[in-house]
């Protein structure tokens, strides 16, 4: 293109192909079932863990769900909750929106939606120590795990900073979707050790 012309509008050093060619290759696309939203439901239970409105999973948090909003159907919860599948986007943005309220902080909703459906491989993580900090019950395994850590490999007070590995603790079992002690299993005492304490012998 000479310089100083004009580019023409839609000009991308592309050729436009007929339209035909290109509804032949939308529709090869139509046969393609959209990806499941992986990890969805282990984040969408964090958040209602992070919430403390219900309890966990194992302990009737399905029931007590159908009693905050009676319309929805026990099978469709269950496959929130346990099997990725996303609810409606009406349904969805409305349960953030509600989350959100009883997290008592200033919360994007639109993040946390994106960061549900999504994950943290391409939406970053709204998730932040303060809320780990509110959530006391995830707090007192926290707490648990650490002491079996250190007790382990016998890694004494002076070798670390108290706080600084305790909140990375509490980042690990986000990552590793533990929210209950019975999730911690032996062999998660090694990668605990590393990420706590990645100077520690």
């Amino acid at each position: 293109m000479a310089e100083g012309s004009a580019r023409k509008p839609g000009e991308a050093g592309v050729q436009r192909r007929p339209p035909a060619e290109y509804a032949e290759q939308y529709r090869a696309l139509l046969g393609e079932p959209a990806p499941s939203a992986l990890g969805f439901s282990a984040r969408l239970n964090m958040l209602w863990d992070l919430s403390g409105a219900v309890p966990p999973l194992a302990e009737g948090r399905v029931i007590s769900l159908l009693a905050i909003n009676p319309q929805w159907r026990e099978a469709e919860v269950r496959s929130w909750l346990q099997k990725d599948v996303l609810p409606p986007r009406d349904e969805l943005n409305t349960m953030v929106r509600f989350l959100m309220s009883l997290l008592g902080e200033h919360q994007d909703t639109r993040h946390w939606e994106a960061f549900l459906v999504y994950g943290p491989g391409v939406v970053s993580s709204p998730v932040d120590h303060l809320l780990y900090r509110e959530d006391q019950g995830r707090r007192e395994i926290a707490t648990l795990i650490f002491a079996q850590v250190t007790d382990r490999y016998r890694i004494p007070p002076s070798a670390y900073d108290a706080e600084e590995a305790f909140q990375r603790c509490l980042t690990l079992m986000y990552r590793l979707n533990i929210y209950e002690l019975g999730d911690f299993q032996p062999g998660h005492l090694e990668p605990f050790r590393n990420f706590m304490f990645p100077r520690g012998d």
